[in-house]
């Protein structure tokens, strides 16, 4: 993570962002060394991309994914990437320009088709790789597998279509495998640390102005204003909020209205070890599979979240931000995160998160120990509350 910290840094000093700490980022993306070459200030992500009549389609959005990519691990490069496509020669497609920096990140075919995968970062990469076994061999057999046996599969897959931009009606597929029988299989995407379901400022925005209104008024929240330069009012929490969804509203989050039951989530960070493949026969070792609400992990239970959010959620409180998140988000891997809890129907729950009143008494009931000026060590006191 320090690489990717740094070049953040660079970027926000304004000084150039050398090669090797834009490498380390795609590395921390999935893309191995192995795939990716430095000529000068041209780093090239190699990638398997089908040999048909999309093959330029592939490569573009395998470029817009890493640069989106790029920003939801790194928030704080959002607006210093930029999509461009006036040097033909550098590459057909277009490429990534990085503010601060001379170098510019480009997509390749890896030139391999069928039978060996250049690795696999995210949902256009793994779109590409499908779709070039069903070039090969005009169909593939394709199956998501977790260790909990859930399974997620189809026979004859011959398209593979990439949605991930397609967010009517909520849906939710970032690639959907097609046959010629018009069967389909959406599936949506997700790393193991993404931590959020969905952007809340549309579909719980309203409810959720109206809870941080009823929690300032009651005193359970304090709310600083600021004035930024153009005179608009921002705010800032002093405590995280978690609301308790709705069963309607926390399966909207999660499986929009494309996933349950025709398809489902799937969780992992690809690696090249993640995939098996005989001929057309291709198989895609998950972390876990998601097809319905009994198969949701504890830890990916979705709750809503208001946070501390500059510049965003400009029709409710400016500066916060609502969003569906998965629980250890909101509550801490250790579930003892100091929030306020409100619970489904916006009545504020007194006491806020028992586990993390719990962590507090420990603390406060923990020995204090202080250094012996003769032999260095601590000393312990007893038992007494800290002040």
């Amino acid at each position: 993570m320090r690489d990717l910290i740094n070049l953040i840094e660079s970027v926000q000093t304004g000084s150039a962002v050398n090669r090797e700490t834009i490498v380390a980022a795609l590395n921390k993306l999935g893309f191995e060394h192995d795939n990716i070459k430095i000529s000068g200030n041209k780093i090239a992500v190699l990638t398997q991309i089908p040999d048909g009549e999309k093959k330029n389609e592939y490569r573009k959005s395998v470029l817009d994914s890493i640069a989106t990519d790029l920003e939801k691990l790194a928030p704080d490069l959002a607006g210093q990437l930029e999509l461009r496509d006036d040097l033909p020669d550098l590459s057909s497609v277009g490429y990534i320009a990085i503010a601060g920096s001379p170098a510019k990140i480009i997509v390749k075919d890896a030139g391999v088709q069928g039978d060996k995968s250049a690795g696999v970062a995210n949902e256009a990469e793994l779109g590409a790789l499908i779709q070039s076994v069903v070039e090969k061999y005009k169909t593939a057999n394709v199956t998501f597998k977790d260790p909990q046996g859930n399974v997620l599969s189809m026979k004859n897959v011959t398209e593979v279509i990439l949605s991930g931009k397609d967010v009517d009606e909520g849906k939710k597929a970032d690639i959907i495998l097609a046959s010629k029988n018009s069967s389909r299989l959406p599936i949506s995407l997700k790393q193991l640390d993404a931590e959020a379901w969905e952007s809340g400022e549309g579909s719980f925005g309203e409810r959720a102005k109206e809870i941080v209104a009823k929690l300032d008024e009651e005193g359970a929240i304090h709310l600083t204003k600021t004035v930024d330069g153009k005179g608009r009012t921002n705010y800032t929490l002093d405590k995280e909020i978690v609301i308790e969804p709705t069963e309607e509203e926390s399966m909207r989050a999660i499986f929009g209205s494309d996933l349950n039951p025709e398809g489902g989530i799937v969780i992992q960070t690809f690696k090249p070890e993640h995939f098996a493949q005989n001929k057309n026969d291709v198989i895609v070792d998950c972390h876990a599979i998601i097809k319905s609400k009994a198969d949701i992990p504890e830890s990916h239970l979705m709750v809503w979240l208001i946070r501390n959010g500059a510049g965003r959620w400009p029709s409710g409180y400016r500066g916060l931000r609502p969003m569906g998140v998965i629980l250890t988000r909101a509550l801490g891997k250790r579930g003892d995160k100091d929030v306020v809890l409100v619970d489904k129907d916006g009545n504020l729950l007194k006491g806020g998160n028992p586990n993390a009143k719990k962590k507090r008494e420990k603390a406060d009931m923990e020995p204090l120990k202080t250094p012996d000026t003769e032999t260095g060590s601590e000393q312990q006191l007893g038992r007494k509350r800290r002040k």
